[in-house]
């Protein structure tokens, strides 16, 4: 296929580049720290790379001296048991272990509860299961960080139950499990069926055919919903709120606030107030806020984000407004008091971001929910990351499960895929070890690339008197 050629050409170009070195800066009181490996572990719903990539991004915008590879090791139909891609260990051994993680995420249950009622025996299998994924996980990775997360919900609240008391009333039990094992084993538990359940139970309530758009199929969370999960995750870990806060006295042409960021060359007259801002970070792009993102954007190689700042999509609005995403995680401050006029055009570099009312500013307004240069920016970091993303998953699906000779459950009854696989073959395996790690080396340039896109820049902010 010319996609595949292409990927070719790129992964043996990929090879005479040199990764830039960038220096490092501590986060605070952060969960991740400089140098970090991530690897998000679990089933199709990590598989679907939303909160992954949404986390990802958040820390490239947030912290953007702060140095994180992740590793997206979703599979469809997993279990704790493993699934199509292979046994848990083997699982394990391929998609975790070489990463030499410092973090790792589990999220498993939604398959393993088997969309049936509760059933003791499936569930002491999850937890023999479960349990031994921690143990390897501690036996292979001395010191690693490991974080649990309650799994998403089934969908029985737009759906009726399909057998008394739902099968989400199931995943709950599970995730109590989960908990529970989190504690014993002095780990960290996020979760998510909760709140995702809330923002659902809420929004049918506002808007019952949006909410019906939070999950698709019932399964699998939309776009903007797996922005909930990230909401969780990122809450836990200590993510903090703030962009940057300005705070202006137009009267005295006094900077009252200036938090995360710089205001210099303040210029005040009667009808326009000027500065210029460097910030220390970006605010962060809402993934499926203002496009239509499909449910597997692995079907989609190499798809980015390409937002329309014209459209907003009703049913992620309405999941933002219900979760409080950026009241919680992306405030972009503005408040500037003393002005004479009633009414001002806000331009920034140039560039008309909106006008608002002399009390609005005062109060102060949250620069995250426009298209300003700075959202531009970040979304280039969020296609970047998206980049990313579609190279591990080229390597991880295209090359190196395929060639193990495991083809998805959906593919069968099928012929040999290949005629000669690692199974039978030496030289393929050495092959292919050589192929994932070019790679891997792909993804080491597009990191390189992230961290030069994701540096803040100097802008012009200009208050005109709109009367």
């Amino acid at each position: 296929m010319a996609w595949r050629n292409a990927v070719l050409v790129c992964l043996c170009a990929c090879l005479i580049l040199l990764v830039p070195a960038h220096a490092a800066r501590a986060a605070g009181k952060f969960f991740l720290k400089d140098g970090d490996r991530v690897c998000f572990y679990g089933d199709s719903i990590t598989d679907q790379r939303f909160y992954c990539a949404e986390v990802e991004t958040y820390v490239l915008t947030r912290f953007p001296h702060l140095h994180v590879r992740y590793i997206d090791s979703g599979v469809g139909g997993d279990t704790v048991r493993g699934g199509w891609a292979g046994p848990i260990d083997l699982r394990l051994k391929r998609d975790v272990f070489p990463y030499k993680p410092d973090v790792v995420t589990i999220m498993l249950g939604m398959n393993d509860a088997a969309y049936r009622p509760f059933n003791r025996k499936i569930f002491n299998t999850y937890k023999k299961g479960y349990e031994h994924i921690i143990r390897s996980l501690k036996s292979h990775l001395p010191g690693v960080r490991i974080v649990l997360l309650g799994t998403t919900p089934y969908d029985d609240i737009t759906h009726k139950p399909k057998f008394p008391g739902g099968y989400n009333n199931v995943l709950v039990r599970y995730c109590q499990f989960v908990k529970r094992l989190a504690r014993r084993n002095h780990l960290m538990y996020v979760d998510f069926n909760a709140p995702m359940l809330n923002v659902l139970k809420e929004g049918q309530k506002i808007n019952p055919t949006l909410a019906r758009q939070f999950f698709p199929g019932r399964i699998h969370p939309s776009a903007a919903a797996q922005m909930m999960m990230a909401q969780q995750l990122l809450k836990a870990w200590g993510a903090p709120a703030t962009v940057s806060r300005v705070g202006i006295d137009a009267d005295t042409g006094k900077i009252i606030t200036a938090d995360n960021t710089h205001v210099s060359n303040m210029h005040v007259s009667h009808d326009a107030v000027a500065w210029t801002q460097q910030d220390q970070a970006l605010p962060v792009p809402v993934l499926g806020l203002h496009e239509n993102w499909p449910q597997f954007p692995s079907w989609e190689l190499f798809r980015t984000p390409q937002p329309n700042p014209a459209y907003t999509n009703p049913a992620a609005a309405l999941i933002d407004k219900l979760s409080g995403f950026t009241r919680q995680l992306d405030q972009e401050t503005l408040v500037v008091t003393g002005l004479s006029a009633s009414r001002y055009t806000l331009k920034i570099d140039g560039t008309t971001v909106g006008t608002f009312t002399s009390a609005q500013l005062a109060k102060g307004i949250n620069l995250a929910d426009y298209f300003t240069p700075m959202l531009r920016q970040a979304y280039h970091v969020s296609n970047i990351v998206w980049e990313e993303i579609q190279a591990h998953c080229v390597g991880r699906y295209e090359v190196q499960t395929m060639m193990e000779n495991f083809d998805p459950w959906w593919t069968k009854p099928h012929p040999p895929n290949l005629p000669v696989t690692t199974e039978n073959d030496p030289a393929a395996a050495k092959a292919v070890s050589a192929i994932v790690r070019t790679i891997y080396r792909l993804e080491s340039v597009i990191v390189a690339r992230e961290y030069v896109a994701n540096q803040p820049k100097l802008h012009h902010y200009e208050l005109i008197a709109a009367n």
